[in-house]
């Protein structure tokens, strides 16, 4: 019996060595993964390695290191591509570089572009589009002259840098007065204290306060939710957390910006996969993955339930 369970743990060992041998491995770098938008995305392509029957193997730096740390990214990368994987899909972070780096497998980029590194295919938001979509939502609320605050992520994430753009490109067509616009980092807790700092300082009342990601959404929701109701500024997110929906249902939060991080995630690997088996895309090309605009009368919405459905499932 010892010498057929021998046999039997041999023969599996081996069948696991050959097939992981054989198997393609996709190498992913983010930004970090503590972020839920990061921790969807993860959902997502993990789905799309199954359904294209790939491996992953993920290397994040823990968040806003790759930011702090000169080129933390590319030395992940160099690493994935020395443990042999085909190729890989990375959320860029800004390179100090000159020049565009060369990777030798193909990368496609997901949730922002860059001019660092050469993509074959980028899978992201339209961030300018959906900057200006969070602005709009504000349209029917807001008089020229409106007193609006820009609370921005940092001056080298591009995908913010538009959604930034994107919101003021309106804000300046309306006539509205920007009377705050300043950086607030991307740590959560920096940011509620940045955040609190930048808004104390305007000695007026705000109209309208803008965050374009989660760290600062999340921050901003505290501060505001903190205010009385009558001083509350109507506050406009992108991303979303569980805190959000309680924000939405307070009115604290009158409108956000909804990305598709699973999708997004699942498009990367897929394209990347296509690239592999000989589909790449015939030009360098964007797709762009749709967002959707929440608000406390359409929170309960088909439409709008199955995106948030990828971020809780």
């Amino acid at each position: 019996m010892r010498k057929i369970l021998s046999l039997f743990l041999l023969f599996a060992v081996s069948t696991w060595t050959v097939s992981t041998a054989v198997a393609t491995t996709i190498g992913v770098v983010l930004p970090g993964s503590s972020l839920v938008f990061y921790q969807t995305m993860i959902k997502g392509m993990e789905r799309a390695a199954d359904d294209q029957h790939v491996q992953l193997l993920m290397r994040n730096p823990s968040d806003g290191a790759s930011l702090d740390t000169s080129n933390l990214q590319l030395r992940i990368i160099d690493y994935l591509v020395q443990q042999g994987v085909a190729g890989v899909v990375l959320a860029p972070e800004p390179l100090q570089s000159n020049t565009p780096i060369s990777i030798s497998v193909p990368v496609i980029l997901v949730d922002r572009d860059s001019a660092d590194y050469k993509g074959i295919s980028t899978v992201c938001t339209d961030n300018f589009g959906a900057g200006r979509k969070a602005a709009l939502s504000l349209v029917p609320a807001l008089q020229k002259g409106a007193k609006i605050a820009v609370l921005r992520l940092a001056p080298n994430i591009s995908s913010t840098t538009e959604r930034e753009n994107g919101f003021l490109n309106v804000a300046r067509e309306q006539g509205w007065d920007v009377v705050v616009d300043t950086y607030v980092g991307y740590r959560p807790r920096d940011a509620e204290g940045l955040i609190t700092k930048a808004l104390n300082a305007y000695p007026g009342h705000l109209d309208a306060v803008f965050a374009p990601a989660e760290p600062v959404a999340y921050g901003a929701l505290r501060v505001i939710g903190a205010k009385a109701t009558g001083d509350r500024p109507r506050l406009v997110v992108f991303d979303w957390r569980p805190e959000f929906m309680d924000g939405l249902k307070r009115g604290v939060v009158y409108a956000d910006v909804l990305q598709d991080p699973y999708r997004m995630g699942y498009l990367a690997v897929e394209a990347l996969v296509g690239a592999l088996r000989g589909h790449p895309p015939s030009s360098k090309v964007k797709v762009f993955v749709d967002v959707v605009t929440v608000t406390p009368k359409n929170m309960n919405d088909p439409a709008i339930r199955a995106v948030l459905a990828n971020y809780t499932h």
